[in-house]
């Protein structure tokens, strides 16, 4: 079992480095899950970092494999999302995401009674995928992503085993999700926040540049260079040399580095977009911006900032105690604040705040596959 982790390590972080878009990520991901976990089907999602709720979900393999019938997955997600944030449930993502090993089995949290959870009721008992293992993917204490295991009734129970093997594999998997939104969020080339990404070939040739990218390599030059718009900037060449010579394609670290430009700093993200000898490496390009802050209707409810920053950590799902400690602040402040917004929302609950604010907000840009930008958020633009 150690040796197929580790083989599956190695290939999920080289699957991470070849630029892929969410879509083909996921897609080549289950099948080298399954390699290292016996499932039936498994699926995927993204999630905000900022709020962790979800942003997208790939069921195919769970319709591929039979689970699913296509006109039945719509209303399989409707029933996910109502158990993460409308009911009390065990193992939701948001709780997973606050663990320190982010990686649950139903039938371990609910002592062998998986009745107890309204997700196993009423989506997983009813279509023969009783046994759950789930897991956020977190970096730095930031969650991009999550998955849903199924086995079957006669596939037999997940063991401990299994949820260790998990969790050695969530860094490699939070990494490439991480890397797959900063692709696709380069290769839209629009939107409120859109990356830049350059191509360069084993001679540092160009092969591919976005707009974006043009006028953030542009900000690197040092002023009075005698520099052009096609001349690539010093750290970028730095940085594509190192993670050519690195051993590991720079995965290991090092292939991120944020540099000071003539208009604020940007941040390169290099990778081996094909075989690690054939010399091209993908460099994305972004502006080091601070997140964007909660959301136009708590304000228009007359929340303050900091009853903002509450709001957002109830729909992260963190305790009273864990909110205090992240505001630093008392225990008794932070439940000051909680009835003072739900007086303001006229709420009684977490749940209907996450409903009335959040939930009208992403699930409709869930359902037409709102594109994400490089960090996790709906690109509305």
């Amino acid at each position: 079992m150690e040796w197929k982790v580790e083989r599956t390590i190695e290939e999920i972080d080289l699957l991470g480095s070849r630029g892929l878009s969410r879509e083909e990520f996921f897609a080549e991901l289950s099948p080298r899950l399954r390699n290292a976990i016996d499932n039936d089907a498994s699926c995927w999602h993204t999630l905000d970092p900022s709020t962790r709720l979800l942003t997208s979900d790939a069921p195919k393999e769970l319709i591929e494999r039979g689970v699913f019938a296509l006109d039945e997955a719509p209303a399989a997600g409707e029933l996910i999302v109502r158990s993460e944030y409308m009911v009390d449930d065990v193992n939701t993502f948001a709780g997973l995401a606050a663990r320190r090993v982010p990686v649950g089995i139903l039938d371990h949290v609910t002592r062998g009674d998986p009745q107890r959870s309204a997700r196993y009721r009423d989506l997983l008992l009813p279509a023969d995928i009783p046994h759950e293992l789930r897991a956020a993917f977190v970096i730095r204490g930031r969650v991009w992503g999550a998955v849903h295991i199924a086995r079957r009734a006669s596939s037999g129970a997940f063991q401990q085993r299994d949820a260790d093997a998990l969790a050695a594999l969530t860094g490699a998997i939070a990494r490439g999700i991480r890397g797959s939104l900063r692709f696709d969020a380069a290769r839209r080339i629009t939107g409120v926040e859109a990356p830049g990404m350059v191509v360069l070939g084993p001679h540092d040739e160009v092969e591919l540049i976005t707009p974006p990218a043009r006028e953030m390599l542009a900000s690197l030059h040092p002023g009075e260079s005698g520099y052009t718009d096609e001349t690539i900037a010093t750290p970028v060449l730095a940085l594509a040399s190192f993670v050519r010579s690195a051993p590991d394609g720079g995965q290991g670290g090092g292939n991120v580095v944020t540099v000071p430009g003539s208009d604020g700093w940007v941040t390169l993200h290099a990778s081996l977009p094909g075989p690690p000898d054939d010399g091209r490496v993908a460099v994305v390009l972004e502006r080091a911006t601070g997140a964007r802050s909660a959301t136009v209707r708590l304000e228009a409810c007359g929340a303050t900032a900091r009853e903002r920053e509450v709001a957002t950590l109830l729909a992260r799902g963190l305790s009273r105690a864990e909110m205090a400690e992240t505001l630093v602040v008392s225990p008794y402040t932070v439940e000051d604040h909680v009835k003072n917004l739900y007086g303001k929302l006229g709420v009684a609950s977490r749940q209907e705040l996450v409903a009335r604010v959040f939930l009208d907000e992403y699930l409709p840009e869930v359902v037409r596959q709102t594109p994400l930008t490089s960090r996790g958020r709906f690109d509305r633009a």
